[in-house]
């Protein structure tokens, strides 16, 4: 099915789209079960609350849908199928909803949520004291960054040595140390109403962008089918017996030389 340069300029930008969603919906659904099968320290001790299971399990459901939505959406893209480009348009708008209803129920109930978000942090922080590793350290880079905090904060975060995911970190007679404050106590205090439902919004906004991408190219398609073909081939026969036909049609027709009987001419 040929697309003209508009369905062409959509279909190109679906296919990005859907290749955000497909690297974000990876880095959910990994980083969730990374999470959740890898939380328990030394001696079988369980390092999981409530809030983190939750979290987590919203985590990789979200990604996991995110996922499916952008293999289909990159399946339908790239070959133009309107009964993919209608599935995907249903997922996403429904994703969509979602994601705005969340948006609005934590904008309802920012303390639940930010409570939410520091009992999250604190658990990944005490599993990053104990095992040390690479993912949960990424998470509590992003926090520090975005709270500008670390940790328990000040003096405690020097005391315990455990420096190197904040951001302010300064170094005196070999000894770093941290003048952030506290992450539980920051993101109780910054976290407003309105950046949660913004980022909400934002991400919202985007899956009804990949929606309308989706639905220009299935309306191109649906016009490309729909049209007819440049030329039209035309084939008639015409009786050449019938003597009244409206229309005359004259025939070469070659007859071939008579055949003379070398016999009777001798």
């Amino acid at each position: 099915m040929a697309l003209d340069g508009c369905g062409q300029i959509c279909k190109v930008l679906l296919f990005l789209v859907n290749l955000l969603f497909v690297l974000a919906g990876m880095g959910m659904l990994c980083g969730g079960l990374y999470l959740r099968f890898s939380a328990e320290g030394p001696l079988n001790l369980d390092l999981k609350t409530q809030h983190f299971v939750f979290a987590v399990s919203v985590l990789m459901a979200v990604g996991a849908a995110i996922l499916i939505a952008a293999a289909i959406g990159d399946y339908a893209s790239c070959s133009e199928n309107k009964s993919a480009l209608g599935v995907y348009c249903g997922i996403l708008a429904f994703l969509a909803t979602l994601t705005i209803i969340c948006g609005v129920l934590s904008y309802l109930n920012i303390r639940e949520f930010c409570n939410h978000v520091g009992e999250f942090y604190a658990t990944v922080y005490a599993q990053y004291l104990i095992k040390k590793d690479g993912i949960r350290a990424i998470i509590l880079r992003l926090f520090h960054n975005a709270f500008d905090c670390c940790g328990l904060g000040g003096t405690l975060q020097t005391i315990m040595q455990e420096t190197d995911t904040c951001p302010q970190k300064y170094s005196l007679m070999g000894i770093s140390f941290s003048t952030s404050t506290s992450c539980v106590t920051a993101i109780l205090a910054d976290l407003q109403a309105s950046t949660v439902l913004g980022t909400f919004i934002g991400i919202a906004g985007l899956m009804i962008l990949a929606v309308a991408l989706a639905s220009a190219v299935w309306h191109q398609s649906s016009r490309s089918v729909s049209s007819p073909p440049p030329y039209v081939l035309l084939t008639s026969s015409i009786p050449l017996s019938s003597p009244s036909s409206a229309t005359s049609t004259s025939v070469l027709l070659y007859s071939p030389p008579p055949v003379t009987d070398t016999a009777e001419v001798i």
